[in-house]
């Protein structure tokens, strides 16, 4: 499924970034959120969540083990908690559906 620029209106969104290519994914903020991954048309391939000071780190683990296959942009949602951001992701994940999240 193709983001919808409709969800920054979700209400545990503080504050997102706009989309950029993957390999610039350290240059994101350290905060707790959820980060997106998508391929240059903006299916969504993947759901990620990072808790306090952990977007980056999260983000580069996801790369590790795969989560990126397909995508080549990267877009955060930045929360102001973990729970927060737990939610957010769960809503994401049953929204999009995305295929990495199912391996």
């Amino acid at each position: 499924m193709i983001w919808d620029y409709s969800d920054h209106e979700d209400n545990r969104i503080v504050d997102y970034t706009g989309w950029r290519n993957l390999e610039n994914y350290n240059t994101l903020e350290h905060r707790a959120g959820v980060y997106l991954f998508a391929n240059v048309d903006l299916h969504i391939k993947y759901v990620g969540k990072a808790g306090a000071g952990r977007m980056v780190d999260e983000i580069a683990s996801a790369i590790n083990r795969e989560k990126d296959f397909g995508a080549t942009k990267v877009k955060a949602l930045y929360t102001n908690s973990n729970d927060l951001a737990l939610s957010l992701e769960n809503a994401l994940k049953e929204k999009y559906n995305p295929p990495n999240n199912e391996t």
